[in-house]
């Protein structure tokens, strides 16, 4: 005599957001005719047991809790199972009539044996995900170059001193260089050894007052317009759906279909394209719920685009030169120059000829910018056009001789 079980409910792996289980199965408590399955583990009273009055009210064989009847012999004899046609429910005429094999699981690893269908399925019908772990762009960071710019001003003044420097209320006179003058070697104002400011020697210190600020300035220049990136995208669970379906005759009625039976990891699913919810479902196919989406997805993650804020730092520097003759032969002090900071330069041997000056090298020193943007943008999203909604019956029935 044969009998008949059901296969443990947590078995099948549930793994999507978007599916119900039934409850953990136990041996005890369990009700034998359920007009819908609980996962609790039956044996049925084998095949000489008849249905009592209740199952035949409700229209369902007494050892058979989804309207399938194990005594369709045709079907199961070639390795099949008789499986009810999707009714119940707003819109049951909607799905496809024969269910799909349905495996759901982890996404294999690189390196794991692919999912193939089963010996007994006709072929490959669904291959989608679920569970998309897709966290937004990882975004390098903004780079800004140095600016660029031009230096050719002059400082206001030069004086000479009656004081070395620090000294306040010191006797000045002007040391400066002609009108319009470019830097280069000018006798100007030039001071005899031994010139007298005030009962003590002019020649004790020269003041120079700070370069001006760059005569043209360019922003600083972005590196990359925007950022390099990273995507991460990964689908956690897999779900394969294989061609099931034998023999519709060979169940007795239209209202069943012989369809392969490849083991108890598989669900007997009908399926619709789009998303749809559990209430959506046929009343005879909602033990299960899962939504399966193509592998590509709808990607826009991107990186905001760079800025560079304004310059910062830039100036200029140069150096002031000071000569013993009018010619520029012979120099006895260099002291360098920067813009916003005036330049005093004791004399060694006070009193000395002051007989010409230069200012030479000026240079650009570059500023640089605060670079700005790079911030994460859009998403990765499931691709809902190519989505499929999957309605299941209960776990296999397992024949045990």
């Amino acid at each position: 005599m044969r009998k008949v079980l059901f296969c443990v409910a947590s078995i099948v792996v549930p793994l999507a957001s978007a599916c119900t289980v039934a409850p953990a199965a136990s041996w005890g408590d369990c009700d034998p005719d359920p007009r819908y399955p609980t996962g609790k583990l039956c044996i049925d009273a084998g095949t000489d047991a008849a249905p009592d009055a209740s199952d035949e009210d409700a229209g369902l064989p007494g050892s058979d809790p989804q309207g399938i009847d194990p005594q369709s012999t045709s079907c199961e004899h070639g390795g099949g199972r008789c499986v009810p046609v999707p009714s119940g429910g707003q819109h049951a005429g909607l799905w496809s009539k024969e269910p799909i094999a349905l495996l759901v699981g982890p996404t294999p690893k690189e390196g794991d044996p692919p999912l193939v269908c089963p010996k007994g399925t006709s072929s490959e019908q669904f291959r989608l995900y679920m569970d998309l772990v897709a966290p937004p762009a990882e975004c390098g960071p903004c780079e800004c170059g140095p600016s660029s710019g031009t230096c050719t001003e002059l400082p206001a003044s030069i004086d000479v001193r009656a004081g070395v420097c620090g000294e306040v209320g010191a006797v000045s006179v002007p040391f400066d260089g002609p009108a319009g003058w470019d830097g280069s070697c000018t006798s100007m104002n030039a001071l005899p050894a031994g010139a007298d400011c005030g009962g003590e020697p002019c020649a004790q210190s020269v003041v120079v007052s700070p370069l001006p600020g760059p005569t043209t300035e360019e922003p600083c220049q972005l590196v990359k317009a925007a950022p390099d990136f990273t995507t991460k995208t990964e689908w956690k669970t897999a779900v394969l759906g294989c061609t099931a379906n034998l023999d519709d005759d060979s169940c007795g009625s239209r209202e069943k279909s012989c369809v392969a039976d490849p083991g108890p990891e598989y669900l007997h699913c009908v399926h619709r394209g789009g998303e749809f919810t559990l209430e959506d479902c046929p009343l005879n196919y909602r033990y299960a719920w899962y939504v399966g989406y193509p592998k590509d997805v709808a990607d826009d993650r991107a990186c905001e685009a760079c800025a560079c804020g304004p310059v910062v730092g830039s100036g200029c520097v140069g150096s002031v030169r000071l000569y013993n003759d009018a010619a520029c032969a012979s120099e006895f002090e260099k002291g360098g120059l920067a813009s916003g900071y005036e330049k005093c330069i004791n004399i060694v041997a006070p009193g000395r000829a002051l007989g010409a000056k230069a200012i030479t090298d000026l240079a650009y020193v570059p500023g640089e910018c605060l670079s700005s943007g790079g911030t994460p943008t859009g998403a990765a999203t499931r691709n809902a056009i190519g989505a499929v909604t999957f309605c299941c019956l209960g776990p296999f029935y397992l024949d045990i001789n």
